[in-house]
């Protein structure tokens, strides 16, 4: 495509994207009633700019602000493909992941997980009835009370063992 760096940018934005979730908008209020302006089709859109590859927001930034991104580009909307202005900002990892957890979007822990088989009041009660086991596993009849519990929640033995243990399924979580 010919053109200038701008022209063949921006024929490539739909500025009728869809709006912001209400998760990411409770974070950042300041995006409520804004669209995102979705660059490409691709998930996460790449432009070409003097023979390198380069992703859409950061393009996006640079025509916006008139300087190239020190920093990570992160997306208040959560759509990686989203060149609205108003919707990125710079940021370290560190910043992205407290973004990401504000949003609740760390589905890695709990019932977040979208693969979780259990709620948190069943891992309370798997901790509440395997207490025998977490205050001496080595005592008779606890094995069998591990037993009991992963057939009784469908889950397998080393499971149970990693919920009592705190391994899987933090505390607070």
């Amino acid at each position: 495509m010919k053109g200038s760096l701008p022209e063949r940018f921006w024929a490539q934005v739909n500025k009728n994207g869809p709006m912001p979730r209400p998760d990411a908008v409770a974070v950042h209020p300041e995006i409520a009633g804004l669209c995102c302006w979705i660059y490409g089709t691709a998930k996460r859109g790449w432009v070409r700019v003097e023979g390198r590859l380069l992703p859409a927001p950061h393009i996006a930034w640079y025509l916006a602000t008139g300087k190239w991104p020190t920093l990570n580009i992160l997306h208040r909307c959560d759509r990686p493909n989203c060149v609205r202005r108003s919707h990125l900002f710079e940021g370290t990892q560190e910043i992205n992941m407290k973004d990401m957890r504000a949003k609740k979007r760390d589905r890695v822990v709990g019932e977040r997980n979208y693969m979780a088989k259990l709620t948190a009041a069943q891992v309370t009660e798997i901790r509440r009835l395997g207490q025998p086991w977490v205050r001496n596993r080595y005592k008779h009849g606890t094995a069998a009370l591990v037993r009991r519990l992963a057939k009784r929640f469908g889950l397998h033995v080393e499971t149970v063992k990693h919920i009592l243990k705190n391994e899987a399924w933090p505390e607070g979580k």
